[in-house]
């Protein structure tokens, strides 16, 4: 294939001009210049490869197409497919099936789908990106030219991604559970709330500046029924587990009640309510008029299951103080928090248990992208953005066989049901053929006869040192 040759010594060429210009001084730069010529070399082999793969199909397999009634309709029609390496443009034939359709074989052939116009490959990539970017940023980090929408449109196409639990060995005697949930806006208007559960084996404290989860497993979702997240949580929890090896199972949350019925449904659990949230509240009330003061005592009584009594008249004290209804009010709304959730509380001031995470757990897991900058999802959007970001938490990755696009995907299947597959085996021993042809490389061998004496590569140091081309110095 001549034309291969020809695409080679031009890119050699192109590589000269580029140091010409760059020079070596500053290597970084010129491999950063070199970049495009290497994308563009490449897509011109590749291109080369498929229109000669087309042509195969038109005149190699002339006997099979005559056997399934499949005519030519039109000739070298231009196909543009967006890769990481850029657009590919090849020509390729339209055939005229026997029952009067039309299909491009050659398409079929190479795995490029109907209204495809960027390599699932590339979408993969982005869509990896835009779990912990924009759109656009993720879009930006491939130098390619993608719209937010398309790419939007991908997301909510994509399959159902969940990473497989695997069982562990030995089940831990005690599991922690850290639930709370986020809040995200909503186009046009309205706000949407996404749970968020991390199922871990307590914390790693041998850092005693960033204590970290051990082993968490993320769930969270939008749009799911609350018993069916539920059930799902339960799920998660059973496969990894043996539940009857788990003497006890800490719940962390910050009282919620959907929370509450989750921390029923699992078997050896208790509430126990998130520090951060606590610690949040009970600073509020002890700001109130008289309160300070009995900082200490409210402080030990929450300590022991039977405090409640003496919360209560401490309590009371504070609330004879206040001289607004809206201190009284305070007053009264504290009691009942504390009274709903006696038991959790004392247990996490009894430091019983291990720290509490849940804020930093969906700060970490969905914030950053969900809710933290100023963006509003439309249901599809925060739906499968969800699915993603809890998908690539737990260490998935997104691949190109998880990708769609939008359209009737079942012409792919139909090709090979209907038996035209055998042109896919036929194109690939013709560019087997192709990738097997013994190339004529003699300008760059040693003593090439075509130069005497002068031979490739000394042709190639020589136009280093005068920072010409190979083919300038041959004239």
């Amino acid at each position: 294939m001549e034309i291969i040759q020809q695409i080679a010594v031009k890119a050699v060429e192109e590589i000269f001009e580029s140091v010409k210009i760059t020079g070596l001084n500053d290597i970084g730069k010129t491999i950063k210049a070199l970049t495009p010529v290497v994308s563009r070399t490449v897509l011109s082999i590749l291109r080369a490869f498929l229109e000669e793969m087309d042509e195969s199909l038109v005149i190699g397999a002339k006997a099979l197409r005559k056997e399934d009634g499949i005519t030519v309709k039109e000739r070298k029609v231009p196909r543009t497919w967006l890769t990481e390496l850029g657009e590919l443009t090849y020509k390729r034939t339209y055939f005229k099936l026997r029952d009067g359709s039309f299909v491009y074989l050659l398409d079929h052939v190479i795995g490029v789908e109907s209204y495809e116009r960027i390599s699932k490959e590339l979408v993969a990539d982005i869509l990896q990106e835009a779990t912990v970017k924009s759109y656009q940023q993720a879009i930006d980090s491939t130098k390619q030219e993608i719209s937010r929408q398309t790419l939007h449109n991908r997301l909510v196409a994509l399959d159902d991604l969940v990473m497989p639990v695997e069982r562990v060995a030995e089940t831990p005697e005690t599991l922690d559970i850290f639930a709370d949930e986020d809040h995200a806006h909503l186009t046009p208007k309205g706000q949407a709330i996404v749970p968020l559960v991390t199922i871990t084996e307590g914390m790693d404290v041998s850092n005693p500046k960033r204590h970290k989860t051990i082993h968490p497993i993320h769930v969270a979702a939008f749009g799911m029924a609350p018993d069916a997240f539920k059930e799902n949580v339960l799920a998660v929890l059973t496969e990894r587990y043996d539940l009857d090896e788990v003497s006890q199972i800490n719940v962390h949350a910050d009282g919620g009640s959907w929370i509450r019925g989750l921390q029923q449904l699992i078997p050896h659990s208790r509430l126990v309510l998130d520090g951060y949230h606590l610690e949040k509240e009970l600073r509020s009330f002890l700001r109130l008029e008289g309160a300070s003061c009995y900082a200490g005592v409210i402080r030990d009584s929450m300590r022991k299951e039977d405090g409640y009594e003496a919360f209560e008249r401490y309590c009371e004290a504070i609330f004879s103080k206040q001289t607004t209804e809206e201190g009284q009010k305070k007053v009264r709304d504290f009691v009942e928090y504390c009274a709903n959730h006696w038991s959790a509380i004392v247990v996490r001031m009894s430091k019983e248990t291990c720290g509490s995470c849940t804020e930093p757990q969906v700060s970490h897991v969905l914030s950053d992208r969900l809710s933290r900058n100023p963006i509003a999802w439309s249901k599809e959007g925060l739906n499968r953005m969800t699915m993603l970001v809890v998908y690539t938490k737990n260490g998935g990755k997104v691949c190109a066989e998880d990708v769609r696009i939008r359209v009737n995907e079942q012409a792919k299947a139909g090709f090979h049901e209907d038996g035209y597959a055998r042109y896919s085996d036929y194109a690939k021993k013709q560019s087997d053929e192709m990738l097997n042809v013994k190339h004529d490389w003699s300008l760059f061998e040693h003593e090439c006869d075509a130069l005497g004496k002068v031979d490739g590569l000394f042709l190639l140091r020589k136009s280093a040192g005068a920072m010409k081309s190979p083919l300038e110095l041959v004239s």
